[in-house]
Formats: structure tokens, sequence, C-alpha cells
């Protein structure tokens, strides 16, 4: 279990350098706070939406507070987006986020 990583690409890579790639197993869940602060979120969400894609029942995500719009704004993201790209796919990591799950249940058991 991680958790805020907030845009600190090279940490990220520090934990799996550590811990293992995520695999079958070797699941990991990463609880929120993905973006925001460092200068590296677009990197870090991208690299978890790809460990996630090819990994569906293993990687997990759940949503943190700064996976809004309104702490986008304030914190960060939306502006390195912007910088990055363009205000659409700030728009469709918006959406992305929207889907998250809050929560996570491990082994019916323990709440995240």
């Amino acid at each position: 279990i991680c958790g805020d990583t907030h845009g600190q690409y090279y940490d990220l890579l520090t934990i799996f350098e550590k811990n293992g790639n995520p695999s079958e197993t070797n699941p990991y869940l990463f609880n929120g706070d993905f973006v925001d602060r460092g200068s590296f979120s677009v990197e870090v969400i991208v690299c978890l939406m790809a460990w996630k894609v090819a990994l569906p029942g293993h990687m997990h995500l759940t949503r943190g507070n700064h996976e809004t719009k309104n702490m986008n704004k304030m914190y960060g993201f939306e502006g390195e987006v912007k910088a990055k790209y363009d205000m659409k796919v700030m728009d469709m990591f918006s959406l992305f986020f929207c889907y998250l799950p809050i929560a996570f249940l491990i082994n019916k058991k323990v709440l995240v």
C-alpha cells in the first residue's frame, strides 16, 4: 500500500525498484494523491494508469482529495497539464479521477 506520491515520479520509480514491479504475485494499492505539488504529476498518473491497464486485478488506485478539479487548480496539476499538453487532456484526467473508487477492501477485512 502506497500513498501520496504527489507528482514525485522518481520516488515512484524508487518504490518499484525497492519493492519490485507490480505483478500477479506483487500487487499494489496506491491510495490517492498521485498528483499536485511535484513537477512530474503527469508522469506519475500515466505510469500508474499504464500499470492498471496491464494488470487490472493487481494494480489498484483509489481517489484521494487531490484527484479533484478544485485541488488540481489550487495545487498545480492543472497548470502542469496545460503547460505540457492542453485543457482537453486535463478534462480527460478529471474524468478518469471521477471513476476511481474512494476506498478499497483488502481480503474482505481491511478498508483502505
